[in-house]
């Protein structure tokens, strides 16, 4: 299955296999990339989770155009942007306590993308508080409004 054929209910979390957390806020987000990102194959094997708890897994990506302006293509306005098409796998759903416990896992594994060393019991721990206690997936994207690495 291609992006274009799932039906998403935004917004998504992306999963990375080391456990990093990406964030897609509607589809020209999750369609969208930056150069590094594209090079590297940075989503391959990422595990997207949409708002109604519904997973899939990145099996590739394909480059289909350049998204943005011509402008975009100066380095003073940005990193070049493509546009791109994931192959997707259709997998279970989750419930909203799973999608909370990979959430944590991901805040817990790059703490330092949230907070400084000293500051684990005063902002960290308040973080994943407010995660545990969400009410919907789109809250946890909310609380921790994850990167789309769109210029990477």
């Amino acid at each position: 299955m291609m992006t274009t054929q799932a039906a998403f209910g935004f917004p998504i979390l992306g999963f990375t296999p080391d456990r990093e957390i990406w964030g897609f806020q509607n589809l020209d987000a999750l369609t969208r990339c930056g150069p590094r990102t594209l090079k590297d194959d940075m989503q391959a094997g990422m595990e997207l989770i949409d708002a109604d708890g519904r997973r899939w897994l990145v099996r590739s990506v394909r480059r289909t155009g350049r998204a943005g302006s011509l402008l975009s293509l100066l380095l003073s306005f940005g990193y070049a942007q493509s546009r791109i098409e994931q192959e997707l796998e259709p997998l279970p759903p989750v419930t909203l306590e799973e999608a909370k416990a990979r959430a944590c896992a991901a805040v817990e594994a790059f703490s330092s993308d949230y907070c400084q060393d000293d500051e684990r019991d005063t902002v960290l721990a308040p973080l994943l508080e407010q995660v545990k206690a969400s009410a919907t997936i789109a809250d946890i994207y909310r609380i921790l409004q994850p990167d789309t690495f769109e210029g990477y």
